[in-house]
């Protein structure tokens, strides 16, 4: 996998600090939720989920996203996501360019049509999902599984983290099939009464980092 920002990949930079404490309220970003996914059941209870978890769906690629992408990708965050939650231009602009950030979309293959994106990078010793995205009409193909199955191989080595909205079962489904369980909670971190939890997979034998928000 190529990126063409970085024809090498983009390095890996940890801006957290060396004591392992992993601070969410220091995001990639200025005002950047932490895996802001939302795959939300559809009203007949079904969900983003694959036939064989990470399996990239027929009619679908997914690969780096270019600079062209960011305004489908804006859609997509529009569609995906409340208000509250859907990543602009300017944050995914400044996502894309920085070096150790890893910005994956998914495509139709028949029109090239921006469907989904991944989004993460390292911290430390950790791998990070800041965004994970699916435009409801991509939605029940497996998706989402495998733009996180990519992004999981982008960024290899370590633990991987993300948060998820407490009541989005349909994201923490996705996630506990793919390895993750749940290793903490961050009360009120999407608004008075909306809690975030956080969740991990497992990739190696290092301890969970300090979870402060």
């Amino acid at each position: 996998m190529t990126d063409d920002r970085h024809p090498t990949g983009p390095p890996a930079e940890p801006p957290y600090p060396a004591d392992g404490t992993w601070r969410a309220d220091r995001p990639a970003l200025p005002g950047a939720s932490l895996a802001g996914e939302d795959l939300r059941s559809d009203e007949d209870g079904s969900q983003d989920l694959p036939t064989r978890t990470g399996a990239v769906p027929a009619g679908i690629t997914v690969g780096p996203g270019r600079v062209g992408d960011l305004r489908a990708v804006v859609r997509v965050q529009r569609h995906a996501f409340p208000r509250r939650l859907a990543y602009g231009l300017g944050t995914l602009t400044l996502l894309w360019v920085l070096p150790h950030v890893r910005f994956l979309v998914a495509r139709e293959e028949r029109d090239g049509r921006v469907v989904g994106c991944a989004i993460g990078d390292r911290q430390g010793d950790h791998a990070r999902v800041i965004n994970l995205a699916v435009d409801p009409d991509a939605r029940r193909r497996g998706v989402g599984a495998a733009l996180l199955a990519a992004l999981e191989t982008a960024l290899p080595g370590g633990n991987v983290l993300l948060m998820v909205e407490q009541e989005n079962v349909a994201a923490q489904a996705l996630y506990r099939g793919a390895g993750y369980a749940q290793v903490g909670l961050a009360r009120d971190y999407y608004g008075r009464g909306r809690h975030g939890l956080w969740m991990q997979k497992r990739r190696t034998d290092l301890p969970t980092p300090m979870l402060r928000v």
